[in-house]
């Protein structure tokens, strides 16, 4: 649903400050998760999926000062695992997750599936890896039962172990080493990332997934590693106008890191790194930072792109 700026930026920075300053006076997380059936048409909305609408649940996230939800969305399960697969926000900053339409979700596994052939093994965050594995019975393997890279406010401190529990039930201990080494391969350079990557495939095939959101998910799953940071500019989509005052804005701060620009309702988003450095690592030559060219990569080959996600083939 597309809402004005004014509309959307003014009601969702007043819902984001009432609950930081709510959960800043309180110790304990100022929400409450809630699953319940999915409603009909949330079901129909994923249905080209072929989920049976028994393992489909409506998630809610609620807080105390708010009457309606500060995020919602469609959950699925693979045995005991959660699998998001639609996410909405309704505050500036995501809550757990990055906003995701049904429209998109379905799109990029529909993609996936045509493009990785059998034999081959497809490689991303443990969310969307569930969802592979769910949706187009590829060959994802990796998981995490520790759930890193959840998107918590940093004042919903005790609530990160409880939803680490929450999203990382179901999964292997023994897929968290392996997990983190696909962060770790994120944060390197392009040849050791994919040198890295090809280990984590054995032998096989290999297909890796990004989504401009996994920038945010490394960082909070390894503190200090990437400096990266947002800013919000009021327009109807990416243009060149926004470009050139994100880029006098940048440097009148003197940032010199690269940044990546995100349509999103009546605002775009620009994703930015506070040091050069940062930008050379391996998940940002992966997505459209301004210091990176996917199409130009040595080690992996762009096939796919919709939106934020971005599908690669590693190369042999």
């Amino acid at each position: 649903m597309q809402r004005t700026l004014g509309a959307a930026l003014v009601a969702s920075g007043l819902a984001l400050l009432g609950w930081v300053a709510w959960s800043t006076l309180h110790p304990t997380p100022p929400y409450a998760l809630t699953l319940a059936a999915a409603p009909a048409d949330a079901v129909k909305e994923v249905s080209v999926l072929g989920l049976a609408p028994e393992t489909l649940q409506r998630v809610e996230i609620t807080s105390p000062d708010e009457r309606r939800p500060i995020a919602s969305g469609l959950i699925a399960h693979e045995g005991e695992r959660l699998v998001p697969l639609v996410w909405r926000n309704e505050v500036t900053e995501p809550i757990l997750f990055a906003d995701v339409s049904a429209a998109d979700m379905t799109k990029v596994l529909a993609a996936i599936r045509a493009h990785a052939p059998e034999g081959s093994v497809v490689l991303a965050w443990w969310d969307l890896s569930r969802a592979i594995r769910l949706a187009t019975k590829k060959d994802a393997p990796l998981d995490d039962p520790q759930a890193r890279g959840l998107q918590i406010p940093p004042t919903w401190m005790d609530a990160r172990e409880a939803e680490s529990r929450r999203f990382g039930a179901g999964a292997p201990s023994q897929a968290a080493e392996g997990f983190g080494q696909f962060i770790d391969a994120l944060l390197s350079d392009e040849t050791r990332g994919a040198a890295a990557l090809a280990r984590l495939a054995g032998g096989k095939p290999a297909y890796v997934a990004v989504h401009i959101s996994d920038v945010w998910k490394a960082a909070a799953a390894r503190p200090g590693r990437l400096s990266v940071a947002y800013k919000d500019f009021p327009s109807a989509g990416v243009s060149h106008g926004v470009i050139k005052s994100a880029t006098q804005w940048m440097r009148e701060q003197k940032i010199d890191g690269g940044f990546a620009a995100e349509p999103m309702d009546g605002a775009t988003r620009l994703h930015y790194f506070q040091r050069r450095q940062d930008s050379d690592t391996l998940i940002a030559k992966l997505l459209p930072f301004s210091t990176s060219n996917p199409m130009q990569l040595d080690r992996l080959e762009l096939v796919y792109q919709h939106k934020g996600w971005w599908v690669y083939r590693l190369k042999a």
